[in-house]
């Protein structure tokens, strides 16, 4: 990344191209279930008595805010091979009650991102062992959760295609939100300065994305 004199201009380049790789993963082809569904806890899901907010615009600014916040004080020390980690405002997109949010960072390889889609309870209407299926979606290649002990679900899961992978840290909390934590082999901040670089692995591991995801202060109740 070039260095920017101005730091609100280059946070407001990250920010641009936040909504694109929000959606970079709907891009890639094909669909599968993982042979891991069974090692994932069957939970009633939604949880009995969950309401759905319905925040408004406002509200759901102060929320992007707050967690823009929260995750620039968190990121350095979870993921503590980022070099120069950016963390641009959340954003809505469209009427959604979820945010979604990227920190973009370099390490030894090149640029790269971590992407956060905060999910206000009952938004996720799939289970956790449901979202092994990925139908008309990305292949899911490896899925397996287990029970937090505050009764909580924490998923991994693997989606690859042609090459490109992604690893995903569900957690699935008791009021029925859901913090989604994903990392890539490539670059997925589509912009005018994105890595080319295909790396052999994802630059953020599980446990290091189970720091982020299991993080109470990083999801939209």
């Amino acid at each position: 990344m070039r260095t920017m004199t101005n730091r609100g201009s280059r946070l407001g380049r990250v920010a641009a191209a936040v909504t694109l790789a929000a959606t970079s993963l709907l891009t890639l082809p094909l669909s599968a279930a993982a042979d891991g569904a069974a090692d994932v806890p069957d939970i009633q899901w939604p949880p009995a008595g969950t309401t759905p907010p319905n925040y408004p615009p406002e509200e759901m600014d102060k929320h992007a805010t707050a967690l823009q916040q929260r995750m620039e004080a968190v990121f350095p020390t979870a993921v503590p091979h980022a070099v120069d980690p950016v963390t641009p405002k959340p954003q809505q997109l469209s009427d959604t009650q979820f945010l979604h949010g990227t920190t973009v960072f370099r390490d030894q390889i090149g640029r790269t991102g971590v992407t956060m889609q905060y999910n206000a309870p009952g938004v996720v209407q799939k289970s956790p062992k449901e979202s092994c299926e990925n139908p008309g979606g990305t292949p899911v290649t490896f899925c397996e959760g287990r029970l937090l002990e505050d009764g909580s679900v924490l998923v991994h899961r693997r989606l690859e295609s042609d090459g490109y992978v992604v690893a995903t840290a569900d957690h699935y909390m008791l009021d029925g939100s859901v913090t989604m934590v994903s990392s890539y082999n490539y670059d997925p901040i589509i912009d005018d300065q994105q890595d080319p670089t295909k790396r052999p692995e994802v630059a953020v591991p599980f446990e290091q994305l189970d720091v982020l995801a299991a993080n109470p202060e990083l999801a939209l109740h």
